[in-house]
């Protein structure tokens, strides 16, 4: 790599140094490509993961927590690096919350279940049904996916159940997944995010592992090896593309044999591209929505709940929030993770505070009312990341979704929204960055 820091000549440049960019950057690297930079708006690399330094348990995991056992890319990636896995959440079947009722859901219930019980078990199962008829390279491909794809998850849920309880339950589903009310999301794409994790696997095992240390240490170490391959606080302003790719920020012009774009669709749409991207593209990228939870953390000098709550993991569709157990086996300290409709943004952190310690009261009960310290983010306020996860509005997928991998000339994709396996995860993250990765060694090997 020659560079002066004002004229860089690399074989690939990364824009992008969270989890997906540093995928490929180490996919690159490992191939033998060290001719490459890594180009980061932030002060830190890591994107969506990232810790926050704790003196009494270590860090808290602002960003990607879990990974799910058949999350083999991330998995993999973990082994490579030397970071070991852990028990991810407390066990016990997500219970859910209406009206101050609180269930489980049943794939086969009995007769002795209720009404909204035996709706919602009929509505899961024909959405199963549909999504098992997804092709996961081609969602556009699907059967009827026009027709699909013209209508939101909200309103075909509508439609299919006759309770209320069933389309709160089937609607708060969804929202764990995308973080945003299902009316607005194609009723394709959903069908598309559930196809390409695995309907059984979204619902029970996607919380099984966290990593020791944190998902922060899986880019932590990759930057290791690439030492100042890696440049922070660089914001790419200008990608100017042709028979090579020229990159432009306040420090200078990076010139590349080619470029991976590593970053959420709508974040790409920041940065101007000469010539312009085609239509398809912009489209893809003006359209795409970004969604945000807030993320909160409630901490106990122990889990007082333990032998007490029914359950590890609740989700409320009164306060729309969704709360994990994920103290250590040891009981060395209590810790709730939970996630807020980013719709609470307008509200106070006191407010916030208040009303998660009254979700998680009511969830785990008057063990968890107290807790020693209280920490979140927003990440509808995040300076360089638009969201947490992605999801597009009806008619897109199938207007659109064929420019999801498509390279532009030299440029190429990266992002877990573009992945064709966990999308918005961190294993979709993985597989997306290393796809990018391989399509370019392809033309430089």
């Amino acid at each position: 790599m020659i560079s002066d820091r004002q004229n860089t000549q690399v074989s690939v440049a990364i824009v992008g140094g969270g989890l997906s960019g540093m995928s490929a950057a180490w996919e690159l690297y490992q191939a033998g490509i060290d001719s490459l930079v890594v180009l980061e708006a932030n002060d830190r690399i890591g994107g969506r993961t990232f810790n926050q330094f704790h003196p009494k348990i270590g860090y808290l995991e602002m960003g990607g927590t879990w990974v799910g056992r058949t999350q083999t890319a991330v998995l993999d990636l973990a082994r490579q690096l030397g970071v070991a896995t852990k028990q991810g959440k407390v066990d016990g079947a997500t219970i859910y919350g209406y009206q101050g009722i609180w269930t489980t859901h049943e794939d086969n219930p009995s007769e002795s279940a209720t009404p909204a019980q035996k709706d919602f078990a009929q509505v899961m199962a024909k959405f199963e049904q549909l999504s098992q008829n997804v092709p996961l390279d081609a969602p556009w491909n699907t059967p009827n996916a026009e027709t699909l794809d013209s209508i939101s998850a909200g309103e075909w849920i509508d439609r299919n159940t006759e309770t209320i309880e069933a389309r709160a339950w089937m609607a708060g589903s969804i929202r764990q997944g995308i973080a945003g009310d299902p009316h607005h999301v194609s009723m394709l794409f959903v069908l598309y995010f559930m196809a390409n994790a695995g309907f059984f696997d979204l619902r029970e095992t996607a919380e099984d592992y966290r990593l020791v240390g944190g998902s922060h240490s899986l880019t932590l170490k990759i930057a290791e090896h690439l030492a100042d391959r890696v440049w922070l606080n660089t914001r790419v302003r200008e990608i100017s593309h042709g028979d090579r790719v020229r990159l432009v920020t306040k420090r200078g012009v990076i010139q590349a044999d080619y470029a991976i774009v590593a970053m959420m669709p709508k974040d790409a749409g920041k940065i101007h591209f000469d010539p312009p991207l085609p239509a398809i593209h912009q489209q893809l990228i003006s359209e795409w929505q970004q969604m945000s939870w807030i993320k909160f953390f409630c901490l106990y000098p122990r889990p007082l709940w333990w032998g007490k709550a029914a359950s590890g993991h609740y989700y409320s569709m009164d306060t729309e929030a969704e709360v994990f157990d994920v103290s250590p086996d040891d009981g060395s300290y209590g810790l709730l993770i939970g996630f807020f409709d980013p719709k609470y943004s307008n509200l106070s952190e006191v407010e916030r505070r208040r009303l998660a310690i009254q979700t998680v009261t009511d969830m785990f009960g008057i063990a968890a009312a107290a807790p020693e310290e209280y920490f979140e983010i927003d990440y509808t306020q995040q300076s360089w990341t638009s969201g947490c996860v992605a999801a597009l509005p009806p008619g897109l997928l199938t207007q659109a979704g064929a420019a999801l991998n498509e390279p532009v000339g030299r440029i190429y994709w990266a992002g877990t929204e573009r992945s064709t396996r966990w999308i918005n995860y961190m294993d979709g993250a993985v597989r997306s960055g290393q796809h990018a990765a391989r399509q370019i060694l392809e033309q430089l090997i």
